[in-house]
């Protein structure tokens, strides 16, 4: 009957159609990037950027970051002139055609200096991540003009961002692993092809999918802003807006537009940043800061710096060198491991906040504990990158499960310690979290350029053909 109390009372004061409108809204965020992502396994083998497509991409969407340093800078010179709202339809709108036009013009190519380059998907992807990125300083802030309950829904919704692309492509899976096969021939010589099974529904119908949900978000978003039960809901008319300013005094610092790597620090993180984010914003706002909490030990600078590296190491290799070589870690066991491993590994990120709810670990030396079995398969990550197109157990079943198993590890664990360095320095207080957030932009931004650099002008990382 208790649990049955607490749910009426939590359910009470608040209106079931603004929690979902705000998830479907929040949902929107990084859906267009999660979703191109979990179709590397099929882009792969049509782009001529071959398996070297992943690293591309990684660069293009930390370049997108862009999106939120112009945000703040206009939101500094043009105070009161910019109208949020609008920057979001506008933005919205943007991520809704980039999706129907890439639906449509994915595999066409550009010839750029003798060689052909996947043009209209690359510029695509970078319109999609310049709306991810910009949503990290400019959805939460909008959706704080709700009562503070609304927000946990929000964020909810951007950590089902990752988990329903990833769904939907492990329904419309991949068809099996590359095949050589003898192509018809006028003359006597045998020629081959590598085929590749189709999967039980093209990528342009599941980008077509993605761009229904998108516009489902853009729908979300105005109602979320015109209807009057909505409004009602609003902290300027709210007998509950931000009653405790201490408590609040840490969102509002993480929201502002001025400093944009301190929003996305706690909203996208990520490898594309799926579902890393809510539990550590809704963490705060479901449990009011008891005593304890309040007078925690401030870090020492040994241990503010540890973790800072820890921080920027981890997203140099989560967001940045690590999904740029993922296909030469995963392909040479197979497309069905690739496409297992980017989405079982989406999965295991949000995953990974949940438990994070339950078990939390902030000390040094808890952090440090779980960081060792991350380096150790994160080691074992890099060679089998490395060694491909022949890594360790090559054409085994057991091989194909190893390497999957341990991008999920990998995904969880990092995601499990970035959540856990944020929450300690979000208790720790000051500006903790802006260091936190611009750790993480440099660690990804070097990560990315470095893997690009490896990826396309060394012979570190080999990759092949059936034929």
């Amino acid at each position: 009957m208790g649990i049955f109390y607490s749910l009426r009372e939590r359910l009470k004061n608040r209106v079931l159609l603004v929690d979902v409108l705000a998830a479907l809204f929040g949902m929107g965020a990084w859906l267009s990037i999660n979703g191109m992502y979990t179709q590397l396994p099929l882009l792969v083998f049509n782009a001529p950027e071959g398996w070297g497509l992943p690293s591309y991409i990684v660069v293009l969407i930390q370049a997108a970051n862009i999106g939120g340093v112009i945000y703040g800078v206009m939101q500094q010179f043009c105070k009161g002139k910019v109208s949020d709202s609008l920057f979001i339809s506008i933005l919205m709108f943007i991520g809704c055609l980039s999706l129907l036009l890439m639906s449509f013009f994915y595999g066409q190519t550009v010839e750029i200096g003798g060689n052909l380059h996947s043009v209209p998907l690359l510029a695509l992807v970078f319109t999609c991540a310049l709306v991810a990125c910009t949503s990290s300083v400019l959805f939460i802030p909008y959706m704080s003009r709700f009562r503070e309950t609304y927000l946990v829904s929000y964020m909810i919704g951007e950590g089902l961002s990752a988990f329903v692309p990833s769904i939907t492509s492990l329904l419309q899976g991949v068809g099996g692993n590359p095949v050589c096969r003898e192509v018809n021939s006028t003359d006597s010589i045998k020629k081959y092809e590598q085929y590749v099974p189709p999967p039980l529904f093209s990528v342009s119908t599941f980008l077509v999918l993605i761009f229904c949900l998108q516009l489902l978000s853009f729908i979300s978003f105005i109602l979320l802003k015109t209807l009057p039960i909505c409004k009602k809901q609003r902290n300027s008319q709210s007998s509950s807006s931000y009653k405790n300013n201490n408590e609040n005094e840490g969102v509002r610092s993480s929201m502002m537009p001025s400093s944009p790597e301190k929003g996305r620090s706690l909203t996208s993180d990520g490898d594309n940043g799926r579902g890393s984010a809510f539990m550590t914003e809704s963490h705060d706002f479901e449990s009011s800061p008891s005593p304890v909490t309040a007078q925690t030990k401030k870090m020492n600078n040994m241990t503010y710096t540890v973790f800072l590296i820890m921080q920027a190491c981890a997203s140099a290799l989560a967001n940045g060198l690590f999904p740029a070589i993922q296909s030469y870690s995963c392909l040479p066991y197979g497309n069905v491991a690739y496409h297992l491993a980017i989405n079982l590994g989406s999965m295991a990120n949000p995953v990974a906040c949940y438990i994070l709810f339950f078990v939390t670990f902030t000390s040094l030396s808890a952090i440090s504990l779980i960081a060792f079995p991350t380096l150790v398969v994160a080691v074992f990550i890099f060679v089998t990158a490395t060694m491909s197109p022949e890594p360790p157990l090559v054409n085994t079943s057991s091989g194909e499960a190893l390497v999957v198993i341990s991008w999920v590890l990998f995904t969880g664990l990092v995601s499990y310690i970035k959540l856990a360095i944020a929450t300690r320095f979000r208790k720790n207080g000051g500006k903790g979290l802006f260091w936190y957030g611009a750790m993480t932009q440099v660690g990804s931004a070097i990560g990315a350029v470095t893997g690009f650099a490896l990826l396309n002008y060394t012979g570190v990382f080999k990759s092949y053909s059936p034929c």
